[in-house]
């Protein structure tokens, strides 16, 4: 008698996968059969980037644009592989694309963030992102980043600045005058001269500040520090053309 109760129960399950077989078919011809009925495009604008439109995410999608997406049907269309093609764009950090049971396909762009400027001469002006990747300029919009003027920038890498040695120190200091509130007010511009030393440019006092090599960040701003607090506020803001923190425990003051 058992013998028959699990051949009544094999046939019970196989019944119930056959159904769902039956199921998912029918669901999945079903969304084949639909269209996608409109298209939402969100670009994250956060730290007010604005290096690429709604235009500029449709065209990567496909040359024929949104009239293209709104004569699709779901099963034809590849959601990561448009993911992949927006994502290819250099101003483009993450994409996302999904569709409601509506019909409406929206997709979510989350730019690059650029913490610099590069300006070299004879050649175009470029960005550093957040991630160190090398950005070139965009045809829409200009960051209020950080200028870094450089004689010959042949240490930096074509894809990502911290690929080289020189190039990963120099990116800590950006990265680091970036995540400070005040220093990234404060500092207008970065100077790479040709013994790769560094000098930095301040936003409102005129003295040159002399950072030497990019290394020993923290201790450099916290003397630098000390020059605005204590030694500017008695001395005037005037009074020095020149700030040098390349001593070690030693500000010094022309």
């Amino acid at each position: 008698m058992n013998w028959l109760i699990n051949i009544w129960n094999t046939f019970k399950i196989g019944l119930m996968l056959f159904a769902l077989v039956i199921i998912i078919g029918f669901t999945n011809s079903r969304q084949n059969d639909r269209y996608i009925n409109d298209v939402h495009i969100l670009i994250d604008n956060q730290f007010e980037n604005y290096f690429i439109n709604q235009d500029d995410v449709l065209a990567l999608i496909n040359d024929r644009g949104k009239d293209y997406l709104l004569s699709s049907d779901f099963g034809s269309l590849n959601l990561k592989e448009l993911e992949n093609r927006i994502e290819s764009h250099q101003f483009v950090n993450k994409a996302q694309a999904y569709i409601d049971l509506e019909g409406n396909m929206s997709i979510e762009v989350t730019q690059n963030r650029p913490i610099a400027r590069v300006v070299v001469n004879n050649a175009p002006d470029y960005y550093i992102s957040v991630d160190g990747d090398v950005l070139p300029e965009s045809e829409h919009y200009t960051a209020r980043v950080v200028l870094m003027h450089i004689d010959n920038d042949s240490w930096i890498d074509g894809e990502n600045i911290k690929n080289s040695q020189q190039g990963q120190e120099v990116y800590e200091l950006l990265n680091f005058i970036s995540q400070d509130e005040f220093w990234s007010a404060q500092i207008a511009a970065i100077r790479i001269e040709n013994n790769q030393e560094v000098v930095l440019e301040p936003q409102v006092t005129k003295q040159e500040i002399m950072f030497g090599k990019p290394e020993d960040i923290d201790n450099k701003f916290k003397k630098l520090m000390i020059f605005y607090k204590q030694i500017l506020p008695y001395k005037g803001w005037n009074s020095y053309t020149s700030v040098n923190l390349k001593f070690k425990n030693q500000i010094v003051c022309k």
